[in-house]
């Protein structure tokens, strides 16, 4: 069955869930994670939180970034291990000792960092998988208020057409009375062709309130990843926002974000990279065991054939200096990029809230100056005018000042309420998320 929005309702498939952290602090996506750009029903009552949901489970930047979280928390395993062994087999013409011809060596050794290497490359990496994690939370602020403010474009695009659709039904209530008017010789044809004329303006504007309602949902569907004229549910009217609800979500908003989280995770990691830079003039070694096999078929009288073993220390020369000075000055200017990184994070965020919470609170009182006081009376001073018309008192051209300016704060108001909830979207998206 259609909706007010002339949509068809249908029901969410079960089983789509968004990525989700694992024990081990990776992030795994659902089997059943479905981001393929396709149709995928909604209910004909589904509200602002369940197209959310929907939105974490597809958005296809998300799943991009939880792969990248995924991938990324593999890498520290990788830094903390050894390289593999070697080992190594000589054979050939080989010396002849007193105990005999050498026919075969073997040998196995292990490369052993410099204590402190791999400690320090795995927690640089450690810290770059947790600041994914951290992009990952901030993606999905993002989303959501991209979803929430999108949702209030398409109410305030439907209200519109609602208003003017409604404004029209009174301009062609009055045409009767005109008519009667201009009959009666009381009124002239200008009255009447005044009228024509601001119907037709009406069903233009009603014609470009459509495009803005198609524009809005095509919006919509695209953050939700499904086809842009698929059906959606008909919006409601966004809920009363109090003082005290601003109020808290100002002081989440206050407190760590995970954009501020991931700034400061890499700043962090390159501070790791300093340190492992420093340590790579330090030696690595080469610890190693080597048989050789002797033969006592050798050309020495005393020749007994007795084998050899025998236990190698190796270690690297750090002789080459300016490219590990190069490494330390390559970490320590990615350190104050990251550092200056942090600085600029809070400061947008900062001022994101600010932006936010002052739109809300202008919106509140916008809403109430509407509400309480001018269109009460401009929905008075517009009867008034009508009652006046029929009676000979009153010019059209007041009855249609009256009628405009009614429309006009029906418009705004509605307006202002659309800013009130996407004023709330955006400070939920720079407030620190609920646990």
């Amino acid at each position: 069955m259609s909706d007010p929005a002339g949509n068809s309702g249908g029901a969410v498939p079960d089983g789509i869930m968004p990525g989700k952290v694992d024990g081990g602090g990776s992030v795994r996506a659902d089997s059943s994670a479905n981001t393929a750009r396709g149709a995928v029903s909604i209910p004909s009552d589904a509200g602002i939180d369940q197209l959310v949901v929907l939105a974490l489970q597809r958005n296809p930047g998300l799943t991009a970034l939880r792969q990248r979280a995924e991938r990324l928390s593999n890498v520290p395993e990788r830094d903390r291990a050894l390289p593999d062994p070697m080992v190594m087999a000589a054979t050939g013409s080989m010396a002849e000792t007193a105990a005999g011809r050498v026919q075969a060596m073997t040998s196995v050794s292990q490369a052993i960092p410099y204590p402190g290497k791999r400690s320090a490359a795995a927690a640089a990496s450690t810290r770059e998988a947790e600041a994914a994690l951290s992009d990952v939370a901030a993606m999905e602020l993002r989303v959501e208020e991209q979803i929430r403010s999108a949702w209030w474009d398409l109410w305030l695009a439907n209200e519109t057409r609602r208003l003017k659709t409604d404004s029209r039904d009174l301009l062609d209530a009055l045409r009767e009375t005109v008519d009667t008017m201009v009959a009666a010789d009381r009124a002239t044809q200008a009255d009447q062709l005044r009228l024509t004329n601001e119907l037709a303006s009406l069903d233009q504007d009603l014609i470009d309130a459509s495009r803005l309602i198609g524009t809005a949902r095509a919006r919509l569907n695209n953050l939700l990843h499904r086809p842009h004229d698929a059906p959606l549910p008909a919006p409601r009217p966004p809920p009363a926002m109090t003082a005290a609800t601003l109020d808290s979500l100002l002081q989440r908003a206050a407190a760590a974000h995970p954009e501020v989280d991931a700034a400061e995770l890499r700043r962090q990691a390159y501070q790791h990279r300093i340190d492992r830079a420093r340590l790579d003039s330090r030696p690595d070694f080469s610890l190693g065991v080597t048989h050789a096999a002797v033969s006592d078929s050798g050309l020495a009288p005393m020749a007994t054939g007795q084998d050899q073993l025998y236990a190698t220390l190796g270690f690297n020369i750090p002789l080459w200096r300016e490219p590990r000075r190069a490494m330390i000055r390559e970490a320590e200017a990615g350190w104050r990029e990251t550092d200056a990184l942090v600085s600029a994070t809070r400061a947008d965020l900062e001022y994101r809230v600010a932006e936010a919470h002052a739109n809300a609170y202008a919106a509140r009182e916008i809403i109430d100056v509407f509400e309480t006081r001018l269109i009460p009376d401009a929905d008075q001073a517009h009867e008034l005018a009508n009652v006046g018309y029929a009676a000979g008192d009153t010019s059209f051209t007041e009855v249609i000042e009256t009628w405009q300016e009614q429309l006009r704060y029906q418009l705004q108001h509605a307006a202002a309420r659309a800013r009130l909830a996407k004023a709330d979207a955006a400070l939920r998206a720079a407030a620190t998320p609920e646990p």
